[in-house]
């Protein structure tokens, strides 16, 4: 039975010796579940998961809070620094529960005590669903592709391949142009890479008995019975998920994850922070003063284009310039055709305001981008008067050598009123 196996691998870690705790490079992972404010699972998707290109509308979960959380530091154990963990036990260890934080070598293995199930996780599933969490995200995308990064892992490998007790995960997204065989017409985006397979125990695994062959094992990961976390014994490469969307248009996405057959033997799915979106242009303007503002002929800005990628092609930017102040009279020309080069992600426009000896008042300049098919934004920034005064220095001397001349050098520094203190005077 299952159930033994337990014990089999509790047996193999004593006599192993327990051989203490990893040594690992940097920082170890570090996990933080969604019981834990301000890591509450909405807060999971919008602070943590959600990156650039997208409008999130709603984000919906089910299951228990302590079955997902906030994870940092491991790029050193997945391939991945931070992001937002999915589980069918439980994200962080929780008394004698253990959770992702440990290594191989120990065993995650409880049930949560969900409920959820999921139609479209049942249809690909080879067995019951236990301990099930899911995410319903609304969203809108800014561009064609949406795309996101994660990583499997499970207590299931790998003695468990070829078997029902298949855990399983999916992303479905459902939406204009998506005709799948799922919920909603929704498709399964959580597939092995070149594959039409959805990323699973029984797809993707190594050599398990003369009766089970590896598939797809240049993905996969040995974890097990080692010093290292995290705590599943098997685990994928880095993946991306990737769907063809149509901008401006309103789409949902399902992030679910199950136990079949049994509530036992934990899986988990990783998911990059700040991965999920479909990309737009980035503005950033830098100042040295907080409000945006530079000055004629001191203090200067620079504002930066930047694209979550390299582009292909030249990547012309679409703006405008407007304002109080002059390209190229009050400031140093800004090109009307600037553009990001191909095979590069950024371009910058440094901006000097020229100081013309005129009094203006506070200038401004516009700039209206189209950052997305969807969005266009305005920034700002101020051009304030250089009301530096020179310091009065009187009319030049010629000194000749030997000759002596008195050089004033006083500084005027304004001081606070002198204080009247009390004089005690003693009698001889």
């Amino acid at each position: 039975m299952k159930l033994t196996v337990q014990s089999i691998r509790l047996i193999l870690f004593i006599s192993l010796g327990f051989a203490g705790p990893a040594i690992l490079m940097g920082q170890p992972l570090e996990v933080t579940d969604g019981a834990t404010n301000p890591y509450t699972p909405q807060n999971l998707i919008t602070n943590v998961f959600l990156g650039e290109g997208v409008e999130v509308l709603d984000v919906q979960y089910f299951g228990v809070n302590t079955a997902v959380g906030f994870f940092k530091n491991g790029e050193d154990e997945i391939g991945i620094d931070r992001g937002l963990v999915m589980t069918t036990g439980a994200a962080a260890n929780n008394g004698t529960t253990l959770g992702v934080t440990n290594p191989g070598s120990t065993f995650a293995s409880s049930s949560n005590g969900s409920t959820v199930t999921d139609p479209d996780l049942a249809m690909i599933a080879t067995g019951g669903i236990f301990n099930g969490a899911k995410y319903l995200i609304t969203f809108i995308p800014t561009a064609d592709t949406l795309r996101f990064n994660y990583v499997f892992g499970s207590e299931e490998y790998p003695e468990y391949a070829c078997t029902s007790f298949n855990d399983v995960f999916g992303f479905f997204i459902s939406g204009p142009g998506i005709n799948g065989p799922f919920e909603n017409n929704g498709m399964n985006i959580a597939l092995i890479p070149g594959t039409a397979q959805n990323v699973s125990i029984n797809n993707l695994h190594p050599q398990n008995g003369a009766n089970c062959p590896p598939v797809n094992v240049q993905y996969y990961n040995n974890n097990n019975g080692m010093a290292t976390m995290p705590v599943y014994d098997g685990f994928t490469d880095v993946f991306t998920a990737e769907a063809v969307v149509v901008p401006c248009e309103v789409y949902t996405i399902k992030l679910t994850i199950s136990d079949v057959g049994d509530p036992i033997f934990d899986t988990g799915v990783f998911l990059e922070a700040k991965s999920f979106g479909t990309g737009s242009l980035d503005v950033d303007i830098a100042t040295l003063s907080l409000d945006g503002t530079i000055t004629e002929d001191c203090s200067d800005a620079v504002i930066t284009f930047s694209l979550p990628t390299p582009t292909e092609s030249d990547f012309p930017i679409d703006f405008n310039l407007f304002g109080t102040a002059t390209n190229g009279i009050d400031y140093t020309t800004i090109p009307i055709d600037l553009f990001i080069p191909a095979g590069d992600s950024t371009v910058s426009v440094p901006i000097h305001a020229f100081n013309d000896g005129i009094f203006e008042g506070l200038e401004f300049i516009g700039i209206d981008v189209q950052r997305d098919v969807c969005n266009r934004d305005t920034f700002y920034i101020n051009i304030r008067e250089n009301e530096l005064i020179p310091p009065e220095l009187g009319p030049d001397q010629l000194i000749c050598q030997l000759d002596v001349l008195q050089l004033d050098g006083t500084i005027n520094i304004p001081l606070p009123p002198r204080l009247r203190l009390p004089i005690k005077i003693i009698s001889p």
